[in-house]
């Protein structure tokens, strides 16, 4: 049995008022035809569907484009929300879609939803789970006392029945520890104590689990359970990320062969560094995303505008040089209090800018008239 796992659609996605949906429209049909060269027998979509728990419409159209191409193939689709999700809009209608072949796990009323998958080998029994915090376990069983979401989540595999013979497959969204640390991207989850974080262990029952919420692919276990990572690259910190979809082949229950499929899109998102005349000269025009790190040791004019003659999308610029004097400066001891508010507008114009008001009779004067304003409304 064939089975393709992905993650993290993020449909509706925007960085900067850019949309990412045209670009997602496309690499989904990536997907379709990968599954349909492939001739895979269900797909895997474990959680953040869409980027927002209220979708814009466009998305939600494209999302119906996806499942019908799937569907129309006869190939099974499998969906669990994520964090980004809003479970109950996303099983709206997971009744009624059913008969089509997509399954969806939106919400979690307490126990999971499990589905068999049959071949030459025998049954996949396939458990939906979608996102789930430790304080909604605790409430749908009052007489449990978890001291963590492992321990929740460990219920709630505990009241599932599984059959060692089977091949028993988990979908789950959520950060799980890898060999007792977590997972690359987990900065947010540490910030709240680990709260969120699951323990490998809870898993074993599984041969596979299949992971989302993580954009960068990786293993937690090898050859046991994965995170597939995001379709595309959705911020500058996933610039060298190689994004694919995760395909498993299932024969007996011990002879699974999993292959990462790179996803290639038509636009790309890259960090470009070097000082600005080097950059334009050296250029290839292109229509990829870019962060640009201008090494000038001085604020260049018109630097995003110049750029944007040979890279439109151009969406982030940094000055390097500026931001290492900013941080140099902000370790200096200075008794800020103890300066006019004028002296402190002449010293991040210094600093900043390297703009010397003393210089500037008439821009001087009228910082002058305006902090002498602002000081006696206070």
């Amino acid at each position: 049995m064939k089975i393709l796992h992905l993650s993290d659609l993020h449909l509706g996605r925007r960085l900067y008022h850019h949309s990412f949906l045209p670009q997602q429209e496309k690499m989904l049909e990536q997907v379709v035809k990968i599954a349909v060269e492939q001739s895979v027998q269900a797909v895997l979509i474990a959680g953040d569907v869409y980027d927002k728990n209220v979708p814009a419409a466009e998305a939600v159209t494209v999302l119906d484009s996806f499942l019908t191409a799937l569907s129309e193939k006869k190939i099974a689709v499998f969906l669990i929300s994520g964090n980004h999700d809003s479970a109950e809009r996303l099983q709206f209608a997971s009744q009624l879609l059913e008969h089509q072949g997509v399954y969806i796990a939106g919400t979690f009323s307490g126990e999971m939803q499990s589905y068999d998958l049959e071949d030459e080998y025998g049954k996949v029994h396939l458990c939906l789970l979608p996102f789930v915090k430790q304080a909604a376990l605790s409430s749908l069983y009052p007489k449990e006392n978890f001291r963590s979401l492992s321990d929740g989540i460990a219920h709630v595999i505990g009241q599932t029945a599984l059959s060692e013979k089977d091949r028993n497959l988990l979908m789950y969204h959520g950060f799980v520890l890898h060999d007792g640390t977590p997972p690359e991207e987990s900065d947010s989850e540490l910030q709240l104590g680990g709260t969120q974080l699951v323990d490998a262990s809870v898993f074993d029952a599984f041969d596979y689990v299949a992971l989302g919420h993580i954009h960068k692919p990786q293993w937690v276990r090898s050859g046991k359970m994965r995170y597939s990572g995001s379709l595309m690259k959705y911020s500058f910190s996933e610039t060298l990320q190689k994004k694919s979809l995760t395909l498993l082949d299932w024969k007996e229950k011990d002879n699974l062969t999993v292959t990462a499929i790179p996803l290639c899109p038509e636009t790309d998102m890259r960090i470009i560094r070097g000082k600005l005349e080097d950059l334009l000269t050296y250029a290839q025009p292109s229509a990829d995303w870019i962060r640009a790190e201008l090494t000038d040791e001085t604020l260049v004019p018109y630097a995003m505008e110049r750029l944007r003659a040979v890279y439109p999308n151009v969406l982030e610029l940094e000055f390097l040089s500026q931001s290492e004097r900013i941080a140099a400066g902000i370790t200096e001891a200075e008794a800020v209090p103890e300066k006019s508010l004028l002296e402190l507008v002449d010293s991040f114009c210094s600093s900043v800018y390297q703009y010397e008001l003393s210089e500037h009779e008439t821009a001087q004067a009228l910082m002058q008239s305006i902090c002498k304003e602002a000081e006696q409304t206070e």
